[in-house]
């Protein structure tokens, strides 16, 4: 390991004070210390006032927060964080995920068969890769080993998340994401105003806009995330219109998930009055996609409006599209207005 990756080691475990980071180390005072003013010009360490004395820490940041934790639990599991974390061995790890054999990986990421045979002997000893076969050689990720997990983490790009919507008039974005980039988000919006969906927590910040973190399992398509929204009264009534409207819906996959999970007359009826209200958001042959494929069986939609009773409205488009419908339809004029 080198000076670097040793001193900051030592301060992912505990923050120390630059003495004490010089005396526990052993290399050599001058090399220790333009390590440290080095990592500290770089923003790779920060200095922190910590119960009455300044001692060297990790910065805040995702990136930081991410290298702290990879480091700790690389030393849990005798792994070296600086082999690892080196150009040539991040490069053959992404690599990993479409080559396996020593030839295809020189030729993928351009550095010799030797150096690769390297580096696969070092992931082999630290045990994050398996041997399918050693003549010829063909090796494999252990996709479930915690250091895999983190890497794969950290080597995510970092603004991956979407805002699902965001209205000019709303003081409010909707923010959908996995736990990984809701993490990303806490850390790179700790400033700003933002609430974690079904927690409780609220912060406000410098920005008057909210924006509403919801977590969920895996990355959505905009499809799915339609179909999640469209059973709710504010995605009937204002997500969902504001998805129609950014023109990035995918209507053949749409249709296609729709028929997959039967509900093709609902998703359908729901178009048809999206269409009626303004016919420039969807074209009239998605309609005509979506009748074509609707089912003898009656579907409610929306339950959680049922207990507000129906207005007449409601007639053509139920026996049109085979539902039994229930929505405000003041609401959805007024999302159809927004956008």
């Amino acid at each position: 390991m080198n000076i670097k990756s040793a001193v900051f080691g030592l301060i992912s475990i505990k923050p120390q004070s630059i003495h004490t980071v010089v005396n526990r180390l052993p290399y050599s005072k001058d090399s220790i210390y333009n390590a440290i003013e080095s990592m500290l010009r770089r923003g790779e360490l920060i200095k922190s006032k910590i119960n009455g004395e300044i001692k060297l820490d990790i910065p805040k940041d995702y990136n930081n927060q991410k290298k702290q934790d990879f480091y700790i639990k690389s030393l849990s599991y005798g792994v070296d964080p600086e082999i690892i974390l080196r150009k040539s061995s991040k490069k053959l790890w992404k690599a990993l995920d479409y080559a396996n054999t020593t030839s295809d990986l020189s030729e993928e990421i351009n550095l010799s068969e030797k150096s690769i045979r390297k580096l696969i002997h070092r992931f082999s000893e630290f045990g994050l890769i398996y041997f399918i076969k050693k003549k010829p050689l063909i090796v494999k990720k252990v996709k479930d080993h915690p250091i895999n997990k983190l890497l794969n983490v950290m080597m995510k790009p970092l603004e991956i998340y979407d805002t699902v919507y965001s209205s000019g008039s709303t003081p409010f974005d909707e923010i959908v994401a996995t736990p990984d980039e809701i993490e990303n988000m806490l850390y790179n919006k700790i400033d700003n105003s933002f609430t974690v969906k079904k927690t409780g927590f609220l912060v406000k910040g410098e920005d008057k806009k909210i924006a509403i973190l919801e977590s969920i399992p895996r990355k959505l398509s905009i499809e799915e995330m339609f179909l999640k929204k469209i059973f709710t009264p504010e995605g009937a009534e204002d997500i969902c219109i504001k998805l129609i409207a950014s023109n990035k819906i995918n209507y053949e996959k749409l249709l296609e998930y729709s028929i997959r999970y039967e509900f093709v007359n609902i998703i359908g009826c729901y178009l048809d009055i999206i269409n009626d209200i303004n016919n420039r958001l969807i074209p009239n042959r998605i309609i005509d996609q979506f009748y074509n494929n609707i089912t003898n069986k009656k579907t409610l939609f929306l339950k959680q409006e049922k207990k507000y009773g129906k207005s007449g409205w409601e007639n053509k488009y139920e026996e049109k599209w085979n539902v039994d419908l229930y929505l405000d339809l003041g609401a959805i004029k007024h999302g159809v207005r927004g956008v």
